[in-house]
């Protein structure tokens, strides 16, 4: 699924800088939560494995964003 997404007032100025400069839209690879991570008991965490959807400089850039860092603002396609 591409999901368009914007930083929200939580977000790093790490996350601040993947979405500018290699966003806004993306394609979800993988989600994690603080379980599957093995992070039971460290709080709330949930990344996104997002890959870039348009790439000029020929790399695509993939990495994970942390959910609570940023908001749906559009999707394209279905949940996997």
């Amino acid at each position: 699924m591409r999901i368009k997404i914007e930083p929200n007032e939580q977000a790093s100025q790490r996350t601040k800088n993947r979405i500018k400069e290699r966003g806004p839209w993306f394609v979800i690879e993988r989600k994690h939560d603080s379980q599957t991570l093995g992070l039971i008991g460290k709080g709330d965490t949930e990344s996104w494995l997002v890959a870039e959807v348009d790439f000029p400089d020929g790399d695509r850039w993939t990495g994970w964003l942390p959910a609570n860092e940023f908001n749906v603002v559009e999707t394209q396609g279905f949940w996997a």
